[in-house]
């Protein structure tokens, strides 16, 4: 058992601060750029020559006018969906949403780390997971413990040394360049909920850090990025059925981060995203509102919803996100207490991986997981769930589930 210390953290989740609009809509009293950062989407199921003939068109637009050069940047394609990034000022901007292949635009924003709780605390979240009623100690868990699966978590980086996990965590890929490390702490900590061997809910599992912060600054892109990455791994190493991918993330809506997160689950990929910190509806924010993704809302240790958890029809389940106790960074021993949606999630994404080495068959495709996690769920038991979808996570107390008899397995206690 580590000794803990006691700590003084911020606790983030990650915050995109630039709301969605359909081709170059924008707010009244935005002034509009010279020359800015964009995402381009194109309509639904384009073939390979016809994107390539709109980058060719989108490429040579300038030459009409006189304006700057189309600066393409990252493409990205899952399934039917097609987007890229760009830069290129308003006139251009116009000519290229005049084109019928193009479904929107929208800014390229800023993303940015959001400071939400300081409190130091004993962890309790695990112990929650495996009981219906609150305030109980132990954690009783499968011996298999997510064996054989593996979480990609876009984040901040990740302190893959750390002694929590065990040398299951691996550095995947760094979209934003630079030194592949976790200056923030952030994601080593989300990392560790899923999969640390003592706050672990898959305390087997394998964590694949995909970094999408140079410390605490990003863009949009850089999320569609890690996702594209995250999904097209997956689905080079067939890991569908033994995989998910976590998000800790939440901002404005976003129609191009949505749009990205259901063409994965159409391919077979499941994604685990934040509600919000907001206390607002999650339908407002993305990914929280992709219809695809499993949105995970906080509770704390009464089972009261958070004061600071968003709500409302799109949240799925709701987990333990106060207080909880993980794996920090400023040594390969460090631990921290921190609260939000972003601790939240990644509950019910090491929830998923523990129950997909329990009953793989049961967890063939993202709509199952999420089938599995609402039967296994106790049902109406968050309170001031404020329109939410009322399932507590609940990982089945160490029973053999969904086997006819119920017979006891293995089963370990934290």
């Amino acid at each position: 058992m580590i000794g803990l210390r006691k700590l003084a953290l911020l606790s983030f989740i990650i915050s995109i601060f630039v709301s969605a609009h359909p081709l170059a809509s924008r707010e009244e009293n935005e002034p509009e750029p010279n020359v800015g950062r964009y995402i381009v989407t194109l309509r639904d199921g384009l073939g390979a020559t016809a994107v390539e003939e709109h980058i060719r068109r989108a490429t040579n637009m300038h030459a009409l006018d006189n304006s700057p050069a189309v600066e393409i940047g990252r493409r990205w394609n899952i399934g039917s969906w097609n987007a890229y990034s760009c830069t290129m000022d308003s006139d251009v901007r116009t000519q290229i949403g005049s084109d019928n292949v193009v479904e929107m635009i929208e800014p390229d924003g800023e993303i940015n780390l959001m400071k939400h709780v300081v409190q130091q605390d004993a962890s309790w979240g695990l112990a929650d997971l495996s009981h219906r009623v609150p305030n109980n100690s132990d954690y009783i868990y499968d011996s298999r413990a997510g064996e054989g699966t593996y979480a990609y978590v876009l984040d901040t980086g990740l302190l893959n040394t750390h002694e929590e996990f065990e040398n299951r965590a691996s550095l995947g890929h760094n979209v934003v360049g630079g030194i592949f490390a976790d200056e923030v702490g952030h994601g080593t900590h989300v990392a560790g909920t899923i999969a640390d061997k003592t706050y672990g809910v898959a305390k087997k599992a394998k964590v694949i850090s995909v970094k999408i912060f140079a410390n605490a600054a990003s863009h949009t892109s850089d999320l569609l990025e890690g996702i594209h990455w995250a999904v097209q791994d997956i689905i080079t190493k067939k890991r569908q059925n033994s995989s998910v991918i976590n998000i800790s993330a939440v901002g404005y809506l976003r129609e191009s981060v949505n749009r990205a997160v259901e063409e994965a689950y159409k391919r077979g990929v499941l994604i685990v995203v934040a509600a919000g910190n907001y206390n607002q509806d999650a339908r407002n924010y993305s990914p929280a509102s992709a219809s695809a993704a499993i949105t995970v809302g906080s509770v704390g240790r009464d089972h009261t919803r958070s004061h600071f958890s968003d709500w409302g029809e799109l949240v799925d389940i709701f987990a333990p996100g106060e207080h909880i106790l993980s794996a920090w960074i400023q040594t390969d021993q460090d631990t921290a207490s921190l609260s939000g949606t972003s601790m939240s999630t990644p509950h019910v994404s090491g929830l998923i991986l523990y129950l997909k080495s329990l009953v793989p068959y049961q967890m063939k495709t993202p709509r199952d997981s999420l089938d599995v996690l609402r039967r296994l769920a106790t049902d109406g038991a968050v309170r001031d769930p404020h329109g939410s979808k009322n399932f507590l996570a609940y990982n089945g107390n160490g029973v053999a589930i969904f086997t006819g008899d119920l017979a006891r397995s293995s089963t370990n206690k934290y």
